[in-house]
């Protein structure tokens, strides 16, 4: 069962897509659920419920993050730690600062430096770098010493160089990093692959990545070739089948192949999200189809993608949750 947090007097419960309140409203700030856990805040202290409004983490935490990997980064009196499902303290909160596991290390900072600790809270990188990043799916993570980034793998050994201004995570082969003031893309033994003079990169996905040469943008492949010529004022990713543009301050979408799918003709535009995209005009948020035509008329101040037939907006500073046919349903 999906549920939804709602703020109702200055308080925030959960109701079910037809309404009814699920769980009561008692709390000073709810967020979805995430693996069958609700984040909520009770005077200024912050936990997790179930579906049935039960605590599983009672709120005495300043923050908490998301569990991962069976572990949860929480903030107490500006100090961090680890706790476990259970709500066990099993790191304890002693770090200036953490961030979440993954690959079975957690980056903390101590003594102004950051290194990494497994799950038993064993430092097994020592805390030598300035900056520390999550380690990713390929076993590696972004770290910095002094002015430059260099990448590190789960021994700690750093297998590039401390040369770049600014590095990215490998997507599809390939990262984008700033090196001797140029944007380049570096494959996985840290050779350039794609040198183009560009201003501005991003990542690849779906086998494309949005870049800009003289401040116009447009979009390569991996060989470095444009597939879709330069002519936006900004472009982003293929986050869906279609990505966002913009060409003189008004906004639209266009397909893997370049084409116009909605007019470049709006004041601002979200993500596509289940059939519809969310447009703004005059100040005013609503939603077209995939031929352009308005199917919710922009009147909302603020919208979020749909999931599941359902979006949540704010009209006259008033929240709730629509249908695909422009319907409250909550």
């Amino acid at each position: 069962m999906k549920m939804y947090p709602v703020e109702l007097d200055n308080k925030y419960g959960y109701i079910d897509e037809n309404g009814k309140t699920i769980v009561p409203f008692i709390f000073d700030y709810a967020d979805d659920f995430e693996d069958e856990m609700g984040f909520v805040e009770v005077d200024g202290l912050c936990g997790f419920i179930n579906r049935q409004g039960d605590y599983i983490i009672a709120p005495k935490y300043d923050d908490i993050n998301y569990f991962n990997e069976g572990m949860a980064l929480v903030e107490l009196d500006h100090r961090y730690g680890y706790i476990d499902l259970q709500g066990n303290e099993v790191i304890k909160v002693k770090y200036e600062e953490g961030k979440g596991f993954t690959e079975g290390l957690a980056a903390v900072k101590i003594l102004g430096k950051w290194g990494y600790i497994n799950g038993h809270g064993k430092m097994i990188i020592s805390p030598t770098f300035d900056e520390a990043n999550e380690f990713e799916e390929n076993g590696l993570a972004i770290v910095r010493k002094g002015e430059n980034y260099g990448y590190i793998n789960g021994e700690g050994q750093c297998i590039s160089s401390f040369i770049y201004e600014y590095a990215n995570n490998f997507n599809e082969g390939l990262a984008n990093v700033g090196l001797e003031g140029k944007n380049v893309y570096v494959d996985e033994n840290f050779n350039i692959k794609i040198d183009g003079n560009f201003d501005f990169t991003n990542e690849f996905l779906n086998g494309l990545a949005a870049v800009s040469q003289d401040n116009i943008w447009g979009y390569i492949n991996n060989a470095g070739d444009f597939v879709i010529e330069k002519r936006y004022s900004w472009a982003d990713n293929f986050n869906t089948e279609y990505a966002a543009v913009s060409i003189e301050d008004k906004y639209g979408f266009i397909d893997r192949s370049g084409n116009i799918i909605i007019p470049i003709e709006y004041d601002n535009v979200l993500e596509y999200s289940e059939g519809l995209f969310s447009v703004e005009i005059n100040e005013k948020w609503g939603f077209v189809d995939l031929k352009g035509h308005v199917v919710i008329e922009p009147k909302f101040h603020e919208v979020d993608n749909f999931y599941n037939g359902i979006c949540k907006v704010i009209i006259d500073e008033k929240e709730g949750y629509i249908n695909k046919e422009g319907e409250f349903i909550i």
